[in-house]
């Protein structure tokens, strides 16, 4: 019985001992690399995409998906500043007295995105034809279809002196044609002035 306990004291120290160790393919051993800190994994980095929404527009970071509103009603230089932090540089500055709401400001970003505003405040936005890549929540902008358009919302539709006017609450767009294959060419939310 003591030669048996020998043997499995014996066969224990030669698994433990160092000519046991193996070689990991990073050229340290097993055990240096069992003790080696784990390596941390950069953060993700932040990157903020611009929403249309209904009452105003919609700031939503990727990858955490967490959303600001940025409303109608807020001062010029708070919108402008927002939507720059996603949008870039400003491509150009107007006004317009020739609306039926009146005199109105605007400022225009890439993605073919007009703010407007009035008495210095936040009060609309419109995309204008053009292939802007900008989206509601539930997907729908410039080119999207009337298919689409109806899947993700109660739309009404009417023949205007704009065109075909589609809307369902607070936004409003134009359809190039009546029926399912029609297609949005415009869309806007609050108060805008079309003929810029």
């Amino acid at each position: 019985m003591k030669t048996a306990w020998v043997w499995v004291v014996t066969m224990l120290a030669a698994c433990s001992s160092p000519a046991s160790e193996t070689e990991t393919p990073e050229g340290t051993t097993g055990e240096t690399a069992a003790a080696a800190p784990a390596a941390t994994a950069a953060p993700a980095k932040t990157t903020a995409a611009l929403t249309l929404a209904p009452d105003g527009l919609s700031i939503v970071e990727t990858p955490s998906g967490k959303a600001r509103l940025v409303p109608f009603g807020i001062p010029r230089a708070s919108a402008e500043r927002m939507v720059g932090s996603v949008q870039g540089e400003q491509l150009g500055k107007g006004s317009s007295a020739e609306c039926g709401a009146g005199k109105i400001d605007y400022t225009s970003y890439k993605g073919d995105l007009q703010l407007t505003f009035q008495e210095n405040k936040f009060v609309g936005w419109t995309i204008n034809g053009g292939e802007s890549p900008l989206r509601t929540a539930k997907g729908i902008g410039v080119g999207s279809t009337r298919q689409q358009l109806d899947a993700a919302y109660k739309v009404d539709v009417e023949d205007s002196s704009l065109g075909l006017l589609f809307s369902t609450g607070d936004l409003v767009g134009l359809l190039d044609i009546d029926g399912i294959d029609g297609l949005v060419t415009s869309i806007w939310a609050g108060t805008v002035c079309l003929i810029d």
